[in-house]
């Protein structure tokens, strides 16, 4: 049977400091390799570094899924500890490694029932108006004139929601020698 030897709790500062006599050191100097659960304060025997990663990726994402946000709840990291101190790799890592930019997608939603156009996927696009434009052109959808969209449904809301998109026929035949002015 091991044991483990009481961890230190994590201060602000310490984990990665250059100093010896100012360095946290919650894990057991003879072990290569160890993983330092946080919350519950555990520190856990690893083989090896790619396998102390690895289980520390898994617990920080499952640390992440199981937060509902509660202040009661216990804020809990994995970090790989190498000969009881918290490992760093040496140098940068890679440019664009790892790193996933947001950006802000649209998709048309009709105002009468709330649906969004669907085939195999839900089309995302850079603007409102690419939104707008791939569902009336591609879709078959409208667009009232105040730029709200109504889907291709068949029921009693969505045809009087289209009545307002199509412009009434008002009789009058345009002169072919008249110019328009916009």
């Amino acid at each position: 049977m091991t044991t483990n030897p009481t961890p230190a709790p994590a201060g602000r500062r310490g984990l990665f400091t250059t100093e010896p006599d100012q360095r946290l050191r919650p894990g057991n100097p003879d072990r290569p390799w160890e993983l330092w659960l946080t919350g519950p304060n555990t520190v856990l025997e690893m083989p090896d570094l790619a396998t102390a990663l690895m289980a520390a990726a898994e617990h920080n994402a499952l640390a992440v899924d199981l937060d509902d946000g509660s202040p009661l709840q216990t804020v809990s990291h994995a970090l790989v500890l190498h000969h009881g101190y918290a490992w760093r790799r040496r140098g940068a890592a890679r440019s664009g490694a790892g790193v996933a930019v947001p950006s802000l997608c649209w998709t048309a939603c009709c105002s009468v029932c709330g649906e969004t156009p669907e085939d195999e996927f839900v089309p995302h696009h850079a603007s409102a108006q690419a939104a707008a434009a791939d569902a009336v052109g591609s879709r078959e959808w409208h667009e009232l004139p105040d730029g709200r969209l109504v889907c291709d449904r068949d029921d009693t809301a969505h045809t009087g929601a289209r009545a307002q998109a199509i412009p009434e026929d008002d009789g009058h035949e345009p002169d072919p020698d008249q110019i328009a002015f916009l």
